[in-house]
């Protein structure tokens, strides 16, 4: 690796467009007065995404990109170097293959932390780039005392039994204000451990089911709900209380539902959580979706799109003005694919601003807005002033109501491109919701640019997917057309094995199959005469739009996911 001075890096994240001339001005004033790396710098100031420049340290070193996110590590390569130098230069070990050992650095160009690498392990060493909070994060988990949920629930029922011989036992009308307190450590500790353990373990939302005889709780993981640890019932209202309390709900109040934010810091990042509490035969069922505020945004290549696909969204992008809308249920991926399209548009050169309810992700460079009903900041009056801001780029959260969708299509009309969500089964089912909230049918076909429709899957884990026997009789026996890639070749197929990486699932992670409209000329006669979605779709297949059902199949072929899956996901969503 060739020695690069600090100010060669600035210069050169200046001419790969990440950095403009005065804000390399600013990090280079601020990096003065710090004494630390530039690279470190730009993050810092909030300059650059830290993804952006794990990305181009690599890409200028020559070396590898990894997410250290789940990866996990031996302590004893990890202990090869003393904790103060690894958190010092941003580094840690995470194996060692062949003699060498692998290095990952937030800064390849830290050559004196190499060199002191090399001298003190004596190893060759095969340098990778990450996110300095990809390091922090694993520095810290491996440094934490393991957490023992069941001993936090021991000392809980330990805490209740004393109270018990001390005061006696607790009225019901005083049962939760009292275990509401918050200096009820292990309670606490108890809730944060299960916040944790979801978090680690990759979980959306988390389920704290109450029972006649306990209280169940579940992750919700790559979309399936997973069991994991069972609390006694002596313990349920305790830890009700606890997350009323977080999320500054009326703890007193358990006759009606309720819901709440609250905010948590799990390693060195931060999660928001929305929660809702809702009354059953049993005590209050309480579930807390888990919203991560780190800016680790996808880019539209890594969604997993179709090529064709792909390209006919970024010409939306390129589009000075209209309406882009993305549909699907909650949970398919709406937020990851706009963050993911703002991520494309915002260049510097547009003025961009969202109307959120939660902000799930925050954006350098863009304005968001969070939505605040109970003082009157609904999506209509945010996008009433959010035009009087001069904005190029719009992004709408939900558009919920009439008055938000005539709103957005007389914006796109007025010169301004705007992003949005509407719950409709496919792409074709958006136009008569959107005739649906009055918006006028001669105004849709000149404002409307598109609808993307989207599912998940889960991914298969590629360390134990197996290729499926005989795939051309799965396609046989399931009635299954061929997809229009695979003409010509020979099918294959996957299925699902099970190993220690996926915890026997045979899935990891999960991704996005997709079914693209795009209007033109064609849709205006039956928009303006209020035809149905299967014209819609009609008019869409004619040109050539693959459905998200044969998106899913095409996956399936290329051994993303299975054709099981794919049904399970899509059995809902006419064509």
């Amino acid at each position: 690796m060739d020695k690069v001075t600090t100010l060669d890096l600035g210069e050169r994240l200046t001419n790969a467009g990440l950095l403009t001339g005065p804000q390399l001005e600013l990090a280079r004033r601020e990096q003065r007065l710090r004494g630390h790396p530039l690279s470190k710098v730009v993050v810092d100031l909030g300059l650059v995404d830290p993804e952006k420049v794990a990305e181009f340290l690599a890409s200028q070193t020559a070396t590898e990109r990894i997410s250290l996110g789940k990866l996990a590590l031996e302590q004893a390569v990890v202990d090869l170097l003393p904790r103060a130098l690894a958190r010092e230069h941003r580094l840690i070990p995470i194996a060692q293959e062949n003699g060498s050992l692998i290095l990952a650095m937030a800064d390849p160009y830290d050559i004196r932390a190499i060199d002191r690498v090399r001298q003190i392990t004596g190893l060759e060493l095969r340098i990778v780039a990450a996110t300095e909070q990809d390091i922090l994060d694993q520095l810290d988990r491996l440094d934490a005392h393991a957490e023992n949920i069941q001993e936090s629930i021991d000392q809980i029922i330990a805490n209740r039994e004393q109270d018990a011989r001390v005061y006696g036992p607790p009225s019901s009308e005083l049962v939760e204000a009292r275990d509401a307190e918050e200096s009820d450590a292990p309670t606490v500790a108890l809730v944060g451990q299960i916040i944790k353990r979801a978090v680690e373990r990759g979980a959306s939302d988390i389920h704290f089911e109450p029972e006649a005889r306990l209280m169940r709780i579940r992750f919700r993981i790559d979309g399936v709900l997973q069991p994991d640890v069972l609390i006694p019932r002596a313990v349920m209202p305790l830890v009700s209380a606890r997350l009323k309390v977080m999320a500054e709900l009326d703890v007193s109040e358990s006759r009606v539902p309720q819901d709440g934010r609250a905010s948590v810091m799990v390693g060195r990042r931060t999660y928001h959580l929305r929660v809702s509490s809702l009354p059953t035969a049993y005590g209050e069922s309480v579930v807390l979706r888990i919203l991560s505020t780190s800016s680790q945004f996808l880019q539209l290549a890594r969604l997993g799109m179709a090529a064709d696909t792909e390209d006919a969204i970024r010409a939306a992008l390129d589009r000075p003005f209209g309406v882009l809308v993305v549909t699907g249920p909650t949970g398919s991926g709406k937020s990851t694919t706009l963050y993911a399209a703002l991520r494309e548009v915002c260049t510097g050169e547009r003025s961009v601003f969202t109307l959120e309810d939660p902000i799930e992700y925050r954006m350098q460079g863009v304005r968001q807005t969070q939505i605040r009903e109970e003082v009157g900041l609904t999506f209509s009056a945010g996008l009433r002033s959010l035009l009087r801001q001069d904005p190029d780029v719009m992004l709408i959260g939900e558009t919920r109501d009439t008055e938000t969708a005539q709103l957005m299509v007389r914006a796109a009309l007025t010169g301004h491109l705007v992003f949005t969500t509407l719950h409709t089964n496919n792409a074709a089912g958006a136009i008569p919701r959107l005739l649906d909230m009055d918006v006028e049918p001669y105004l849709l076909p000149d404002s409307l640019i598109g609808v993307l429709a989207q599912r998940l899957v889960r991914r298969l884990c590629p360390e134990c997917q197996e290729e499926v026997a005989d795939a051309e009789g799965v396609f046989e026996e399931l009635q299954l057309p061929r997809p229009r890639e695979g003409n010509g070749h020979p099918l294959k197929l996957w299925q699902a094995g099970g190993c220690a990486k996926c915890g026997g699932a045979g899935f990891h992670g999960r991704q996005g199959i997709f079914e693209l409209m795009m209007l033109d000329g064609r849709f205006h006669k039956p928009i303006v005469q209020r035809a149905g979605a299967p014209e819609y779709a009609r008019l869409s297949r004619e040109a050539g739009m693959r459905t998200m059902f044969e998106d899913g199949i095409r996956q399936s072929t290329l051994g993303v996911t299975t054709v099981q899956e794919v049904l399970r996901v899509t059995r809902c969503a006419s064509e």
